[in-house]
């Protein structure tokens, strides 16, 4: 069985591998290096991909193989998605620094737990609001953050797909003025589209008296089906026969470090040079729509070029 580096934040057993591998029908290690392979020639060969795909090694082209299930067109497809959509929408995930979120981190913890769900290998990730004072909160700030955190873990992290827990605890009625629905569309977007992305849950735990209008909000940005998991938990219990309390904070009646404590250590793990160099590569990730003709790029993205920029103009 072959393994992959271990990370202190970003844990994935030997079990996780197998199983995720398994799911995608990668079980030989031979056929990932193939895989490998023949999507690294077919990269080559794609005048407008050519220049960014310089900038994704082995390790990240085996985890977008991955989410793409395991299939070469389907990985090919993703990849040209990815640096597609990243260009058109470089307010999400472009010109980031470290520096943009001092404030940022004094208003919102975002953490991806260290362990995987066991039951589905999903990773858990947490938005906790450590603070009622949210006049400085921006959506598009989070978001820019969760894309980063996300572009970091896509070189360490060996799983498919994620659940999401929203803490509203020191949420007030202020916070429904900045949740623009459009700019959470274009997230998503990213998020399934772009990087494939499966999202098995949406969790919120203590729900203020306007939750139904956060809930109503959050559905607009969403597609159908990811908008069915999105869960409203009364008390922690309920949570836990979602994600299970052994790999869950203290603070939601878990057995792991606190929030607090995993918000810190990623905060010192962004400054590292490792880190800094991938949002440096990651503006990189841009395909050159110079080089793809016109009527090939209406054949791949109709309808996304429309509707992105309908959610720009708006």
């Amino acid at each position: 069985m072959e393994t992959i580096p271990q990370h202190p934040l970003i844990i994935v057993t030997e079990q996780d591998i197998k199983k995720v591998r398994a799911s995608c029908g990668l079980d030989d290690v031979k056929m990932i290096q193939d895989h490998l392979d023949a999507i690294d020639e077919w990269c080559k060969k794609q005048d407008h991909l050519v220049e960014a795909y310089a900038y994704i090694d082995r390790s990240m082209l085996e985890r977008l193989i991955l989410l793409a299930k395991g299939s070469l067109e389907g990985t090919k497809k993703h990849i040209d998605r990815l640096l597609t959509s990243r260009g058109m929408m470089p307010d999400l995930c472009l010109n980031r620094t470290v520096e943009e979120f001092e404030k940022f981190w004094d208003i919102v913890n975002y953490i991806p737990l260290p362990k995987t769900c066991p039951t589905d290998q999903t990773r858990v990730m947490i938005t906790q609001f450590v603070t009622d004072k949210l006049e400085d909160f921006s959506i598009l700030t989070y978001l820019r953050y969760c894309f980063l955190v996300g572009e970091y873990r896509i070189h360490h992290d060996y799983l498919i797909s994620e659940r999401y827990i929203l803490d509203l605890k020191n949420v007030h009625i202020g916070i429904l003025s900045k949740l623009n629905p459009l700019t959470l569309k274009k997230a998503e977007i990213l998020c399934t589209e772009g990087f494939g992305t499966k999202i098995k849950g949406i969790h919120i735990l203590n729900a203020p008296p306007f939750v139904d209008k956060v809930v109503f909000i959050l559905k607009q940005g969403l597609k159908e089906k990811v908008a069915s998991r999105l869960h409203v938990h009364q008390s922690y219990e309920d949570l836990h026969k979602h994600v299970p309390k052994e790999i869950l904070p203290v603070d939601y009646g878990g057995d792991e470090i606190s929030c607090s404590k995993l918000a810190a250590q990623w905060k010192d793990l962004l400054k590292t040079k490792e880190c800094m160099k991938i949002i440096q590569d990651s503006d990189k990730w841009v395909a050159d729509e110079s080089k793809r003709t016109t009527a090939k790029f209406n054949e791949e993205y109709l309808g996304m070029p429309g509707s992105f920029r309908k959610l720009n103009v708006d």
